[in-house]
């Protein structure tokens, strides 16, 4: 396998649009992601890769357990559907910031043509957390979850902390370096079309993000009325 690749703008705004399309069903799902904590409260993806710490993970989990029985298989239901969508999520988002490296390497020279490369190709080992990330999660998800004696809390850390931190430093170093081409007039007229492109797959799902949009608050105040956190109502 090549280590430099050529990438077509083409493939790019395709994997980004398949990005933002899983990503914006995966929004619809992390609405419905509820948990018991003293009170009905939401919570998102982040709290469960970062959590403040293990015995936090397995509370947000048994949470949604304890949670009436409608709301409890709704979330659940939502949880898990998340993370099997991410499947197809990581390789539209991965390979997205993987092409962006390579067209920017394409377009360097000296020092910044090997380091892009490598940063593209180091979108691998993220995705290879991600992966392990999901099956780590759906593995836990069940009403007597415990901590983990495969993976202890410090390595499922290990395993955000390299992710994110890859794919971050990956598409912030990408996009300072395009934007100083563009800046310099380093561009082709032919890449305006591909941007135009990219930025109405943004607009649309911007616009169904908002269309699509509950009230969480009322949600909330909904869940947590006395009258639906009846005992009876609760799995145990």
């Amino acid at each position: 396998m090549p280590f430099y690749i050529n990438i077509e703008l083409s493939h790019f705004c395709i994997a980004f649009g398949v990005m933002l399309l899983v990503g914006f069903v995966m929004s619809l799902q992390s609405a419905n992601l509820y948990s018991l904590h003293v009170v009905v409260r939401k919570f998102s993806m982040i709290d469960l890769e970062f959590p403040a710490s293990s015995q936090e993970l397995i509370s947000f989990i048994k949470g949604i357990f304890l949670l009436p029985g409608d709301l409890s298989k709704k979330s659940l239901k939502a949880l898990k559907s998340q993370l099997y969508l991410d499947f197809i999520y990581m390789p539209a988002l991965y390979g997205s910031i993987f092409m962006f490296c390579m067209k920017v390497s394409q377009k360097m020279t000296s020092f910044g043509h090997p380091l892009f490369a490598i940063l593209a190709w180091l979108q691998c080992i993220a995705w290879l957390c991600d992966i392990i990330e999901n099956i780590y999660l759906l593995n836990k998800l069940r009403p007597q979850a415990g901590e983990s004696k495969t993976i202890p809390y410090p390595a499922y850390l290990g395993l955000e902390i390299t992710k994110w931190g890859i794919a971050l430093t990956a598409t912030v170093c990408s996009i300072a370096a395009m934007s100083y081409f563009w800046l310099v007039g380093r561009y082709s007229l032919q890449s305006i079309d591909y941007i135009l492109i990219i930025a109405a797959e943004i607009i649309v799902i911007f616009i169904a993000r908002k269309l699509t949009t509950k009230t969480e608050k009322e949600n909330l105040e909904n869940f947590n009325r006395p009258d639906t956190l009846k005992n009876s109502d609760f799995i145990n």
